[in-house]
């Protein structure tokens, strides 16, 4: 009978919604059973809801509770009217809770600001994916090899300005202050190289490779024409395919005949213009030195993870300067050896070379067509092969003998622009059918997403 007439104990627990492990406001029937019933109240006791009018009793019905706004609390949620709070809440708020959303008009602002986004961050957001939509309608490989094709145009001024640069000043000296330009911003990343031997091991080897290319074409270019060097380079189409069916790879069957036709190109352009020479040696040397780092690109940018490119190229870049600085030392101790010494330098010497030296043209070679350029390759060949690289790149000799033709005054005749025509339409149509699987591919896909 004792037992019948007493009334319950108090269960505040029973009240309290199921929410986060740290709640925003929790209900207790008095100040003095926090401790006791809810530990996190000695932790965070702002976020406490104090019962101010009576106590709670489980036979009443739970009262409505009072929403604030979202202005007021922009991290209210609503509760079931059966998991109510006590009569009578007081809340209690953090301090800047209400500071994000005042004055907000947006919901979608609001909710920015929620997750620590303000309104430009954003309207950048919103640019951002309106970007990666447009791009997502192109394939990746077609991409890649759009950017190859820019990649052309741009080694193919590089031919031009830098046997413009070699009238004004000595090449060896050139060399070395363009991959000095091309190295500096490398540095940072190459400090990483010493925890991944693979990474470094791979840039010394491909930095190898693009100096002798490099350092060829530049020694070749003192007695070479522009125009003629331009289209000596296209012997990479001939020599990556080459390599690359001895090596074992499968080579489709348009690929070798649009190298045939390139080769074809290139001997009737061999014709015209002044006669052969040590230089067109040399030049073809560096086609051939190219084409082996082309191949050894392919193989080692798929075999690393992207974020590992910059460390990759900034050991290439760094190779690439140090060669250029042990030609330049080797020049001066050798070929000079005569008329070089210590009391030969001097201030005034030093000013007259820094004003005549072409700092346009090694900052153009050394940004662009060597650290950018080499940061585009190594990205495109991950979805483009080492055998179509070298076929887009056949388009290198047409656009280097436009730029001789503008800037240098160099002429060709009729066989020439046959040769030019013939290297135009080879590259165009190999690009054009390796592209077809990849772009059929991606055609099927989104027919099959649609429906």
């Amino acid at each position: 009978m004792f037992f019948s007439k007493t009334p319950p104990s108090p269960q505040p627990w029973r009240c309290v919604p199921k929410i986060r492990p740290y709640p925003l406001f929790i209900p207790l029937s008095n100040a003095s059973s926090s401790a006791s019933c809810f530990p996190l109240a000695k932790k965070n006791p702002r976020r406490i809801l104090i019962q101010t009018t009576s106590s709670y009793s489980p036979q009443s019905p739970p009262p409505t509770p009072t929403t604030p706004s979202v202005e007021r609390n922009r991290r209210w949620k609503k509760v079931p009217p059966d998991m109510g709070p006590p009569v009578g809440p007081s809340f209690v708020e953090d301090e800047g809770d209400a500071a994000g959303a005042e004055g907000s008009s947006s919901a979608q602002v609001a909710r920015g600001h929620e997750a620590g986004v303000g309104a430009r961050g954003l309207g950048f957001l919103r640019r951002r994916s309106i970007w990666r939509k447009v791009v997502s309608f192109v394939p990746r490989k077609v991409r890649s090899i759009v950017l190859l094709n820019v990649l052309s145009v741009i080694f193919a001024s590089n031919i031009c300005v830098v046997k413009e640069a070699e009238v004004i000043t000595d090449p060896a000296v050139f060399a070395v202050v363009r991959f000095a330009v091309s190295a500096v911003p490398f540095i940072p990343f190459v400090l990483k190289a010493h925890e991944d031997m693979q990474i470094l091991t791979a840039g010394v080897e491909l930095g190898f490779w693009v100096s002798l290319g490099y350092l060829a074409q530049a020694v070749g270019l003192l007695t070479s024409d522009a125009g003629r060097a331009s289209f000596i380079s296209a012997f990479t189409v001939i020599i990556v395919p080459l390599i690359d069916g001895i090596i074992g790879a499968a080579v489709p069957a348009y690929t070798w005949v649009g190298a045939f036709v390139s080769l074809i190109g290139v001997a009737m352009l061999e014709f015209t213009g002044s006669p052969p020479c040590v230089g067109d040696i040399l030049n073809l040397l560096s086609a051939v030195c190219f084409a082996i780092h082309m191949l050894r690109t392919e193989h080692i940018s798929r075999s690393i993870k992207k974020e590992n490119f910059l460390t990759l190229l900034g050991c290439e870049v760094i190779i690439v300067a140090l060669f250029s600085t042990i030609w330049f030392i080797l020049k001066c101790l050798f070929h000079h050896v005569k008329r070089w010494s210590l009391s030969s330098l001097s201030w005034s010497k030093f000013l007259c070379w820094m004003v005549s030296f072409p700092w346009v043209a090694a900052l153009y070679t050394g940004i662009f067509s060597t650290g950018l350029c080499l940061w585009a390759e190594l990205s495109a060949m991950r979805d483009v092969s080492a055998t179509e690289t070298a076929i887009i790149y056949g388009l290198e000799p047409v656009w280097g003998a436009a730029f001789a033709w503008f800037l240098l005054g160099e002429r060709w005749g009729v066989v020439g622009w046959i040769g030019a025509a013939l290297i135009i339409g080879s590259c165009l149509t190999v690009q054009i059918l390796g592209s077809l699987p990849e772009i059929c591919k991606w055609y099927k896909g989104s027919g099959q997403m649609n429906a």
